[in-house]
């Protein structure tokens, strides 16, 4: 991934808001679910170590409800896992799997952006069915999906779920790591707080976190945010190619052509591709580039020997 991309912030001016994929509010709708679960998360962190006072960190003289403190008599090493125990229960009910929606099969049909990746792989379906029939094709609108196109879905719906997965394991490795030191230094309830939270969101958080190839922090919370816009696209982008495919006729072969966001926020790798033509085999793979990669293959119908 390129440096510009990873730093672009999600808040666009007037003059940024092209969008090719025309899936914007869609993908601000799911951060905004995902940052508030994290941000929920946050909360009962804080009400657990300062509010509950569960490790007995607060002066004894402190005044607190009856039943509370209740790692205060365990080891230092107890406490870590005792919350550790804790914090995988409240990731797993909040953040991954949270949706009981009476359904069989996978963990990944019951998470709670599901419905934002079908949603995305539909508006992608629609996309190519009106591009097609600019196109001059007799486009037949439907909502069924054939097998290609269910399993391109599923998919996408494994990849986020695992990238969701290895997000939040590496963020509850990262908080009991943070804990077992903080417990060691003798650190406050508070301060405890303040650096457990950090590993979350990024706020003050000092020397602490997960940093890329380029030294740089990248809280939990913004890497879910990152992920989530880009298996978005993933998810438009496969439907819209297997749409080419599935309505390929005799006679006719669709290409792709390659379309940016061509704005001030496009990266260099993206920006070299612009109008470039490619076979719907080469160019399946290509998109998103990058995280949070905005752009979109459109069709252009080839008559064959041509």
């Amino acid at each position: 991934m390129c440096e510009f991309c990873i730093n672009t912030n999600s808040k666009t001016t007037v003059s940024n808001r092209y969008d090719p994929t025309r899936t914007t509010v869609l993908r601000n709708r799911a951060v905004a679910e995902s940052n508030r679960r994290f941000r929920e998360l946050v909360g009962k962190i804080k009400r657990l170590v300062v509010t509950e006072d569960v490790f007995g960190l607060k002066d004894i003289h402190t005044f607190v409800e009856p039943g509370e403190r209740g790692y205060q008599f365990l080891s230092n090493a107890e406490k870590v896992e005792e919350f550790r125990k804790w914090l995988e229960e409240q990731i797993e009910k909040g953040i991954i799997t949270v949706e009981d929606l009476g359904q069989s099969g996978p963990a990944y049909f019951k998470t709670w952006w599901g419905k934002y990746v079908t949603d995305s792989y539909k508006r992608g379906r629609t996309r190519a069915q009106s591009e097609l029939e600019k196109s001059g094709y007799d486009i037949s609108f439907t909502d069924l999906f054939v097998p290609l196109q269910i399993d391109a879905l599923a998919l996408v719906y494994v990849r986020a779920y695992s990238e969701l997965k290895g997000i939040t394991s590496q963020m509850s490795q990262l908080i009991s790591r943070v804990l077992a030191q903080g417990l060691a230094d003798g650190d406050g309830a508070k301060v405890l707080a303040k650096k457990l939270v950090s590993v979350i969101n990024g706020a003050g958080v000092g020397d602490l976190g997960i940093t890329d190839s380029l030294g740089r922090f990248i809280p939990a919370m913004r890497r879910a945010e990152i992920m989530v816009r880009t298996e978005l696209i993933r998810a438009h982008h496969l439907a819209m190619i297997n749409e080419f495919r599935n309505w390929g006729i005799d006679g006719v072969y669709i290409i792709a052509e390659w379309r940016s966001t061509n704005d001030d926020r496009v990266c260099p790798i993206c920006a070299s591709n612009n109008g470039k033509r490619f076979t719907l085999d080469e160019v399946e793979g290509m998109i998103p580039v990058h995280p949070q990669c905005r752009c979109i293959a459109l069709p252009i119908v080839v008559k064959k020997g041509k």
